[in-house]
């Protein structure tokens, strides 16, 4: 793969990962290879005055920190159309590729196109009709408050599964299959498969089981109090009673950079044990 520029993604308020900014740019550097960084950088000293991916599109994309850094970058990429290699730099980085440590020798493997893609699908979720979010991991309905329960219907393709008296409700992709959704006692997805997973949370009844329903549904949920819908933790929507969302499959996807055969079950019972 030809590669005259990378981006560079991370939280600026993440001191290891800034610290190997310099060390990714490097490595970029002696290879030929020019760096924008995305425009949050922009406040730290050290970073002022570059170009930034706002008005430069690179060639692939960098993600420098845990999920949540990852998660973020995937919506640039999403939308630009951007591979993208995540380095771990959290807790757990099921979403990330290596160590940065790893970089140089990553860098030389995808120019040469020692790699391959992970082509992972994303939700839209559209409120009342407006225009749609994407997410790579999940949306979650939940409760305004604390205390008390919400009563979500849910209807797949039109057909009324049922409502469930519960703390919140999550439809997740498979990549968001290992994260809330497990914890909330979905199923894991075998890679290749394409879906969109229903979970309740903490569901006050026994009858509502997670569901998983095709790539192709339109999934829509509805409640009859207040409440929140947070796409991958990072926009939340209020909602009020009557509100309808509409939960489709995405025409966005994210396409990351594999350097080696992944064990998705290995993976889990390494970083959830």
């Amino acid at each position: 793969m030809r590669v005259n520029s990378i981006g560079i993604f991370t939280n600026p308020n993440n001191d290891g990962a800034l610290d190997a900014v310099e060390a990714v740019r490097l490595a970029a550097s002696v290879r030929g290879i020019s760096c924008y960084i995305d425009k949050s950088l922009l406040d730290i000293e050290q970073f002022q005055g570059l170009d930034t991916t706002e008005t430069n599109t690179p060639d692939i994309m960098v993600a420098m920190g845990g999920d949540g850094t990852i998660l973020r970058a995937a919506g640039y990429s999403a939308e630009k159309g951007v591979p993208l290699l995540g380095i771990n730099f959290g807790r757990i980085g099921f979403l990330s590729e290596i160590d940065v440590e790893k970089f140089s020798t990553a860098l030389d493997a995808i120019k040469e196109d020692s790699f391959t893609i992970d082509k992972c699908m994303m939700l839209a979720c559209c409120i009342n009709g407006g225009e749609a979010v994407h997410c790579l991991n999940e949306a979650v309905l939940y409760r305004k408050n604390f205390s008390g329960v919400v009563s979500i219907n849910v209807k797949i393709n039109g057909a009324d599964v049922g409502t469930v008296s519960c703390d919140g409700l999550i439809v997740s992709t498979p990549t968001g299959a290992t994260g809330y959704t497990i914890s909330a006692g979905g199923p894991i997805i075998a890679p290749g498969l394409d879906a969109a997973i229903i979970t309740p949370i903490c569901p006050h009844t026994l009858s509502f089981r997670p569901i998983i329903a095709s790539d192709d549904s339109v999934v829509r949920l509805s409640q009859q109090q207040e409440g929140f819908l947070a796409m991958d933790g990072i926009e939340t929507h209020r909602i009020m009673p009557g509100d309808v969302i509409d939960i489709t499959r995405s025409r966005r996807s994210v396409n990351f950079i594999r350097l080696g055969e992944r064990n998705l079950f290995s993976l889990i019972r390494t970083k959830l044990s």
